[in-house]
């Protein structure tokens, strides 16, 4: 895949939140003045990208030459970890606020590097995962707020069907009928 479609793939047809769910708790609970500060996105940008980098290394360096490539995942999570307590660590004795964040980061790491077939493949799908959660974001936003007074079952079932609908509408490109091989 080149560049432009893998972005695109992993942004829209892909979404990391909408196909995979990885995230969803986070964008439900997710506050919009979190974004607003440029250390948390900042902290959690860096710590994906160098993560997944080096677990790419490793993985195709290391683990792919020994034929023990199962174990990616456990070394993602070590290398994840080291670089994200020194970010944390970073963060809180510059800013004096906490920056955590675990589950999302370490899911879009093994996303990426599990699906990639090179070092630039990686590095985008990393950064297209991150851009989807921004894109959906101001839409889930507005619903919270148009929802904000309903009841806490109400407004889940709302919102997940909310989410549906997007998925939907972004993958209404690929149904058969618009398939033109289908019609002979």
């Amino acid at each position: 895949m080149s560049f432009l479609s893998t972005s695109l793939y992993y942004i829209c047809f892909a979404s990391v939140i909408l196909i995979y769910g990885i995230g969803t708790n986070n964008v439900i609970e997710f506050d919009a003045t979190k974004v607003k500060n440029i250390t948390f996105c900042t902290k959690i940008l860096i710590s994906i990208l160098i993560s997944s980098m080096l677990s790419w290394f490793v993985t195709k360096g290391i683990l792919v030459p020994l034929k023990i490539a199962e174990l990616f995942p456990l070394v993602s999570f070590l290398i994840f970890i080291l670089i994200n307590a020194f970010l944390e660590a970073l963060v809180r004795l510059t800013s004096g606020k906490s920056a955590t964040e675990f589950v999302f980061s370490y899911l879009v790491i093994i996303l990426s590097v599990s699906e990639s077939t090179s070092f630039v493949n990686t590095v985008t799908i990393s950064f297209s995962c991150i851009l989807s959660v921004l894109l959906l974001l101001p839409f889930i936003n507005a619903f919270k707020r148009s929802n904000y007074k309903s009841d806490t079952e109400k407004y889940f079932c709302r919102l997940f069907l909310y989410i549906a609908i997007i998925i939907l509408i972004i993958s209404v490109f690929d149904v058969l009928w618009f398939n033109p091989g289908v019609i002979k």
